[in-house]
């Protein structure tokens, strides 16, 4: 018993030992004048702060993401890496191939109704990726050229949404 006191009393002395005491920043305030620097971190005024933080008030649309010119492909690149890579615009996704199957002929009725600026109807394809079937419409190089198309079909088909896709370079729609 006296030897389990002994050890008891021992790891306790030992373990208070390594106890270092704590600064209280708030014991301390840092004042603007002063330049606090931590490795490389450095403390910043509050109206340094405030030039980086956004508010409500600022439009989500005002932020521009620019991308290094290192990282852009150009068209020509686009050409060279695949000729079959490009871009479809997707009409619909479900699991029911009749629906797919309706929106596919639904298009079609559409795009024969509607005169087009192209000398072909863009095809449309109905794509069964598991669990779902894609109607798919059109074979676009660039994404401008889908761009312009699904400005087109919005009115009609509100839910499409442009996707990159392997395409078919003979039917590639020409104005």
């Amino acid at each position: 018993m006296s030897k389990t006191l002994l050890w008891i009393t021992m790891v306790l002395f030992v373990a208070c030992g390594t106890v270092k005491e704590t600064i209280d920043i708030s014991e301390s305030p840092v004042t603007e004048a002063e330049e606090v620097v931590t490795g490389f971190s450095q403390l910043l005024s509050f109206e340094d702060l405030s030039s980086l933080r956004s508010t409500l008030d600022q439009p989500f649309l005002t932020a521009q993401n620019q991308v290094s010119t290192v990282f852009e492909l150009t068209e020509e690149d686009l050409l060279s890496v695949d000729i079959r890579s490009g871009f479809r615009i997707q009409l619909l996704s479900t699991q029911d191939i009749q629906e797919a199957e309706r929106i596919s002929l639904a298009y079609y009725d559409w795009a024969i109704d509607r005169k087009l600026p192209y000398t072909r109807i863009p095809e449309a394809y109905v794509l069964f990726r598991q669990p779902n079937y894609r109607v798919r419409v059109g074979d676009f190089r660039s994404r401008e050229q889908a761009i312009s198309f699904l400005n087109i079909l919005r009115p009609h088909f509100p839910g499409a949404w442009i996707v990159m896709d392997t395409i078919d370079p003979e039917l590639i729609p020409t104005e």
